[in-house]
């Protein structure tokens, strides 16, 4: 058995904050997007709760269903998520339309998280456990970061994008690598203190390194991807990422600069936004990869067939 994407849908109904914001910390619009490739991004009301923005994703991909019960399971990836009990993914099924009899359960692999929340939906698809399985990032970084750190807050922004995959004889079967090293747990945390540290340099040489390597290795085992989406983390490591990866010869995806950081969320966010600007064909192959906090690291490579859109 094998699956792949077939339907995405996306959400940020916060408010646009440039760069001029943050004057008032002393940043300057070219210095931020000298050092992030970063000019905006959507933060989202404090008040507004993360379930309701993944529903917000979710629910039109529900609605375009013939069969929304076909739906086994739903995987909510997120970092920011603060409530420990009840988890949101419950909160998520019932806003989203989803019947009483989905299993829905919470993930945190932080920027990660995508990539280990759509291996987990493929493989309970292609081991018959569910005949499709609804994966959705949502994040508020914002709310995590110190709105005065001249480091962060410029970079983490808030958003929500879902995928649906299911079992579809056409697709070839998916490919995944991962990883973790909990003895790097100090590169990128939360502080006791609130906002988020991070070891700039470590963090940027690992995280082209590791996105680089999982590239390779999904080209190098199994069909290869058309296209090349990694987390959108930081431009400079975005493009650090495109010229390693150069060499195989397909589009790699950068959209940070309207976007920012939205952790985990960020590799269904530039994939849709590629897809609605036409940018990428409504078929084809995706490779994405990631590294985040834990550590942790990954890639996945898997079919695609959106025939619509994304809204």
């Amino acid at each position: 058995m094998s699956a792949g994407i077939v339907d995405i849908a996306t959400a940020k109904p916060g408010r646009t904050v440039d760069n001029d914001h943050f004057a008032a910390i002393g940043l300057t619009d070219e210095w931020i997007r000298r050092r992030s490739g970063i000019a905006a991004r959507s933060w989202l009301p404090d008040e507004t709760p993360l379930a309701e923005v993944a529903a917000e994703a979710c629910a039109p991909i529900v609605t375009r269903m013939d069969d929304p019960s076909s739906i086994g399971a739903l995987v909510v990836v997120s970092t920011s998520v603060r409530q420990r009990v009840p988890g949101v993914a419950q909160k998520v099924a019932e806003l989203a339309g989803l019947g009483p009899s989905v299993l829905a359960f919470d993930m945190n692999a932080a920027c990660c998280g995508f990539v280990y929340g759509l291996v987990t939906g493929l493989s309970l698809c292609a081991a018959g456990q569910a005949r499709s399985v609804l994966v959705c990032s949502v994040e508020a970084m914002s709310r995590l970061v110190d709105r005065n750190d001249r480091q962060t807050a410029c970079i983490f922004a808030d958003g929500s994008a879902a995928v649906l995959v299911e079992d579809r004889a056409e697709f070839a079967g998916f490919r995944q690598i991962a990883g973790c090293d909990g003895s790097q747990e100090a590169l990128m945390r939360e502080t006791d203190a609130g906002g988020i540290h991070l070891d700039g340099m470590q963090v940027y040489d690992r995280a082209v390194r590791r996105m680089a390597e999982s590239a390779q290795y999904l080209f190098d085992h199994g069909s290869a991807p058309t296209v090349l989406v990694g987390h959108q983390a930081n431009g400079r490591i975005l493009e650090q990422v495109r010229e390693f990866t150069a060499h195989l010869g397909v589009p790699f995806v950068n959209r940070i600069e309207n976007s920012g950081n939205t952790s985990s969320a960020s590799i269904p966010l530039a994939f849709a936004e590629e897809l609605n600007a036409g940018s990428l064909p409504a078929a084809g192959r995706l490779g994405a990869v990631a590294y985040g906090a834990g550590e942790a690291w990954g890639g996945v490579s898997v079919d695609y067939r959106v025939p619509h859109p994304a809204p």
